[in-house]
């Protein structure tokens, strides 16, 4: 019986063994035969490392292939958090001492949030080949501290077009959730600005991957593999450096002239702290220069600003250097928008090519209880004036009369503020639309402004508290009153316009009647070696013809502004300016800015007869519209047409 039962036990203990030399057999088969493909590729990718290889950037070059940005290699020192360990203030404090850098300005970039705990830091580069040299050569006094050559931003035209231009920057965790940034990482720098930021799909390169097989060490082996970076496409912008640099000196040295000048209005000097310049092609709207004044250095954003950098840039008396007034600036026109005007009265009956018009020093709205009084610029009484004689005198009192001619237009409810015009009820706004004022142009830069074509509707949601609390008896206050048309034929009142509108609407008057957009790319480009170039892309220009208006009328506001440099209120500025060889069409413009000096204007189309350029020039604080602009485009169209430069030649006191 014992014997039966121990080997009965001995069967079972036998079949347990079988069944597990079998299960093992099975397992060791599987994993010899079956897995041996995938562990294989496991093994080999554990002991693989891949190394990204940064793609250069695409080159940005001018309308004649001059390069205004390109690229250059440089020493870039990187910080690896997790390897400074309990040393990294003694390591910072040896790092400022090599570099000459200060360790709170180390310290604020080693703890810049976009990247990983595991990543290294940048945080400095172009740093000498002796530095460098010490910190390869010193490993235990710098633990963590890497030094890369990386490709950087290198502008060779300095500050040159620097609003046009833009910067790049370090990808933010707000770009990364955007759709056009797919694909990329927190380590890549992108277009942060400028045409830097617009043409970021074509500048950007593809960045290569080099393969390596390491040993468990982490060291290398051999290499694998390669992917080579794929270099980013070139962008060819409508700029011309050489007007470009013509621009923004004629535009620093008038400014500069003009603070030697004495403000009659104020008793002192000249401000002229900042302006704008835009040149553009009267038939395209190509931007052809755009400055805008005061002006940064584009590199300065490389290897990232520091706290105190960003707010020395943004303190008062730096007068927001990065801020581009040519595109972003709002302002009122004042005697610039009266061709304008001019046209839309035309349209409208209310003024015609042929007729004449009374030019009093004053002007009382007809009807107006309250005694307002409206002043010409001048206290002589011109007598009656032909429409083209208004406008080369620039006689406030006859737009006037214009403007409460468009008054007369709105409906008995709206005249009786009772009622609260609608857009299309207000004429003369519609009117100034199709010169594309109140509506952004479409260029091609990050953030373009619209100004302000205001009407019943915005004023009385603006100021409709303001008139409940201050006084509920007076409508105007909240509504739109003929005081409002009044102000804004002349270019006052609540109107702004951005000096790239202004360019583009006489723009319009120059080539006939055509609202072109204005574009700064001209096409995009693949370098292919040995100076071939493949046009991955054409940016042609975009215009439409202004409905209602006829090319007479347009000729005849031009030819009226022919005569604006000869006889009206430029004469003084372009005294001696050789009128018979380059005929210059223009329009001066004196903007009250309350409590500031008085803002000058000049818009200039050139030559008169078959404009190629229009000029716009606006100088903030700069006095009359022939005091400060009209000299400041005087120099543009010397230089543009290889004339004697008269040095800066300043008008007298018009509008």
């Amino acid at each position: 019986m014992t014997e039966g039962r121990a080997g009965f036990r001995l069967k079972v203990l036998a079949v347990l063994v079988a069944g597990m030399f079998a299960a093992l057999s099975t397992r060791l088969w599987y994993l010899q035969v079956l897995a041996a493909e995938r562990f294989r590729r496991e093994a080999e990718n554990n002991s693989v490392r891949l190394i990204e290889v940064p793609a250069p950037r695409g080159r940005i070059l001018d309308r004649n292939r001059v390069p205004l940005v390109e690229n250059r290699l440089s020493l870039v020192v990187t910080v690896n958090r997790q390897e400074l360990g309990d040393d990294a203030e003694s390591v910072l404090l040896r790092l400022s001492e090599l570099l000459g850098i200060r360790v709170r300005v180390l310290a604020e970039r080693l703890q810049d949030p976009r990247y990983y705990p595991y990543q290294p830091v940048p945080v400095a580069q172009d740093i000498s080949k002796d530095a460098w040299f010490t910190i390869a050569e010193h490993p235990e006094e710098f633990p963590g501290v890497d030094v890369v050559e990386t490709p950087v931003r290198r502008y060779p035209r300095g500050r040159l077009a620097a609003h046009v231009l833009g910067h790049v920057g370090p990808i933010t965790a707000e770009q990364l959730d955007q759709e056009r940034f797919r694909g990329y990482d927190r380590n890549d720098l992108v277009g942060q600005a400028g045409v830097e930021a617009v043409y970021e799909r074509w500048l950007q390169g593809r960045e290569g991957i080099v393969k390596y097989l390491v040993n468990a060490a982490g060291e290398p082996i051999r290499r694998l593999g390669e992917r080579p970076p794929v270099p980013g496409d070139d962008v060819v912008l409508s700029l011309d450096l050489g007007v470009q640099r013509l621009v923004e000196q004629a535009l620093s040295s008038g400014m500069e002239h003009a603070r030697a000048i004495l403000d009659p209005d104020t008793g002192r000097y000249l401000q002229a702290d900042a302006g704008a310049a835009v040149v553009l092609d009267a038939d395209t709207g190509e931007v052809v220069a755009l400055a805008s004044r005061p002006t940064f250095s584009p590199s300065i954003y490389q290897g990232g600003l520091t706290t105190e950098e960003a707010a020395r840039l943004e303190r008062p008396a730096a007068h927001q250097p990065l801020f581009n007034r040519a595109t972003q600036g709002a302002y009122p026109p004042g005697s610039t928008f009266k061709p304008f005007v001019a046209l839309a009265a035309v349209r409208q009956g209310i003024a015609s090519l042929s007729g004449s018009y009374p030019c009093p020093p004053t002007f009382t709205v007809p009807g107006d209880e309250s005694g307002t009084v409206f002043h010409n610029w001048s206290s002589s009484d011109y007598g009656y004036l032909s429409l083209a004689s208004a406008l080369v005198v620039s006689c406030d009192t006859v737009f006037y009369r214009f403007g409460y001619g468009f008054w007369q237009l709105l409906p008995p409810a709206v005249q009786g503020l009772t009622q609260v015009a609608r857009p299309d009820q207000e004429v003369l706004q519609r009117e100034l639309r199709r010169f594309g004022f109140g509506v952004a142009p479409r260029l091609d830069l990050p953030s373009v402004g619209s100004g302000l074509l205001p009407g019943g509707r915005w004023k009385f949601e603006t100021f409709r508290d303001d008139w409940q609390r201050v006084d509920p008896f007076n409508r105007c206050i909240a509504y739109w009153c003929p005081g409002d048309y009044v102000n804004m034929s002349i270019g006052q009142g609540y109107t702004l316009v951005t000096p790239l509108q202004l360019a583009t609407a006489y723009a319009a008057i120059a080539n006939g009647g055509r609202l072109c957009q204005p574009h700064l790319g001209l096409r995009i480009e693949r370098p292919l070696g040995g100076g071939r170039v493949e046009v991955v892309k054409r940016i042609r220009p975009r215009c439409r013809r202004i409905r209602g208006y006829t090319p007479e009328q347009f000729a005849y506001v031009r030819q009226a502004l022919a005569q604006v440099p000869v006889s009206g209120t430029a004469a003084s500025a372009f005294a001696g300016f050789p009128l018979d060889q380059v005929p210059v069409a223009g329009k001066t413009g004196t903007a009250e800015v309350p409590p500031h000096q008085d803002y000058s204007w000049f818009a200039a189309m050139v030559p008169a007869d078959d404009p190629r350029y229009v000029i716009v020039v606006l100088v903030e604080q700069g006095g009359h519209g022939s005091t400060t602009a009209a000299p400041i485009v005087r120099s543009i169209i010397e230089g543009l047409y290889g004339l004697p430069s008269s040095g800066f030649v300043s008008g007298g006191v018009t509008d």
